[in-house]
């Protein structure tokens, strides 16, 4: 048997059975880490053009053409973080490291946190989401509007954006400013740079965004408890779920401020002071990074497995069964077959964030970028991971092109009014042999040409479709629904 041992082909066999053994060990590790990489190196966007070939770009390449700085990204799998990381861009080389980054304004990802803390204030016992929120305050009274003492304005319908209370966001305070109390917030009053809030709609009616509604739940649970809003968040939701780098405090405390990674807006400057106070926590106060937040998400995937030690599934199951026009609690709720997928965006000035977990299947992601252009790569990262992982939502847009003269597409351009409000224009580029359509802030969404009922197009980056009116020899376009008319007459036919 020795000998047998040490001859050539059993020696031979062994070896080939060593090599299958350690390949086998490794291959999980070595899957993960191949998915990481094909995110990294294939990101692509909204539209793939059938029959051609796509496009795919690196992380760190979208990062300059986006000119955002800092990008922290952590992608969940089965309910548990497969990887995170910090990706600095090399074109902002002001002696930053990736280890000294730690936290990003989550912006509007403040409200779902904020929300599913007051659900287990709730299960508690501590508040009833259903009762009149006047009886919760003590240092404002809510103005009488469409609210009545049968249809109050509730906890519920605040987080659920169906208050009735005006809609809109904030636009946070430079630090070098006074820092208004809530209470001048919700009054409107001077320092304050947003209107009093009121009761515009009859509650429950209908679905109405409103950072404002926010506002009044934090200044009715800082009334309650009698406690700093990040300290009753802290103790609520941040502590529970192990949001150890989370922060709802406003201003930041000094200890936290090197840890920042400061705003940038379009143009890739540093906002004012590096970012701006949100003293309006709870629609739009929290600092936190993609970790953090993917521990929210991978918290409320278990509680709708019955898993969780924080969140009920009776609780959970309720508030999916409140769908409202595609939303539950500010969530965009995405069913695809038998899966069911949560998502929220967020974006304060000089921040884009945005998070979504399958609550079927526990896959998901979660982005938080430090520059006003962050949604574009947060889009691309989203139906990136969707191919990668094999998710059933964030699907791209497939279409067809079609062959355009230039005649035609010259033809297209001008000064157009969209919705009787506002200046658009279209371009026509001769290099590119596109148009282009221009949005008064200065964006500009090259267009493709593609096949559809009238003269369609497409912006490859974000899937926004313009359709121009045969019927009207194409002197209009429809944009997100409303129609844009050619302020001067346009005479060609296709």
């Amino acid at each position: 048997m020795i000998d047998q041992l040490k001859s050539p082909v059993y020696k031979f066999i062994l070896q080939c059975f060593v090599l299958f053994l350690i390949a086998s060990c490794s291959s999980g590790t070595q899957e993960s880490g191949t998915e990481k990489e094909q995110l990294e190196r294939g990101l692509r966007g909204q539209v793939k053009i059938l029959e051609e070939p796509e496009k795919l770009s690196t992380i760190t390449d979208q990062m300059k053409a986006y000119k955002i700085p800092t990008l922290s990204l952590a992608v969940i799998r089965e309910g548990q973080i497969d990887w995170s990381e910090m990706y600095l861009n090399p074109d902002f080389s002001d002696g930053i490291i990736a280890d000294s980054i730690r936290i990003f304004q989550a912006a509007s990802l403040s409200k779902p946190v904020t929300f599913m803390a007051a659900l287990r204030m709730h299960s508690a016992g501590e508040i009833d989401l259903d009762k009149d929120i006047e009886e919760y305050l003590q240092r404002y009274t809510l103005p009488a509007g469409k609210q009545t003492e049968e249809n109050p304005v509730t906890f519920r319908n605040i987080f659920s954006h169906t208050s009735g209370i005006t809609a809109g966001g904030y636009e946070g305070y430079e630090r070098s400013l006074p820092i208004p109390s809530d209470r001048d917030i919700l009054e409107g009053k001077e320092g304050a740079n947003s209107p009093a809030i009121a009761v515009i709609t009859p509650p429950n009616e209908q679905l109405l965004y409103s950072g404002g509604g926010y506002t009044l739940a934090e200044t009715a649970l800082q009334d309650l408890y009698q406690e700093d809003f990040s300290k009753i968040m802290k103790k609520w939701i941040l502590e529970p779920v192990g949001m150890h780098d989370s922060e709802f405090t406003q201003p930041l405390p000094a200890t936290k401020i090197n840890q920042v990674a400061k705003g940038h807006a379009y143009t890739g400057e540093v906002i004012e002071g590096g970012w701006r106070n949100h003293p309006e926590q709870a629609a739009a106060g929290l600092w936190s990074n993609a970790t953090d937040m993917a521990k929210f998400l991978i918290e409320i995937y278990k509680a709708y497995h019955g898993n969780s030690a924080i969140f009920s599934q009776d609780d959970i199951r309720t508030i999916l069964n409140q769908e409202r026009d595609g939303h539950v609690y500010g969530f965009i709720v995405d069913r695809s077959g038998d899966e069911i997928a949560i998502t929220h965006y967020g974006g304060n000035a000089g921040y884009r964030t945005g998070m979504t977990i399958s609550l079927t299947s526990g896959n998901g992601l979660v982005y938080l970028t430090n520059s006003d252009n962050g949604g574009n790569l947060g889009n691309e990262l989203l139906l990136s991971a969707s191919q990668i992982y094999n998710w059933k939502h964030f699907k791209q847009t497939e279409v067809q092109r079609k062959q355009v003269s230039d005649e035609v597409l010259n033809g297209l351009a001008g000064a157009y009014k969209w919705n009787d409000q506002i200046d658009l224009s279209i371009g026509f580029d001769e290099s590119t042999r596109l148009i282009s359509l221009y949005f008064p802030n200065g964006d500009q969404y090259e267009l493709v040409p593609i096949q559809g009922d009238a003269l369609d197009f497409i912006h490859s980056n974000t899937g926004v479709q313009v359709s121009f009116q045969k019927e009207n020899n194409f002197r209009s376009f429809t944009l997100y629904g409303q129609s844009a008319i050619r302020i001067e007459n346009n005479t060609f036919a296709e």
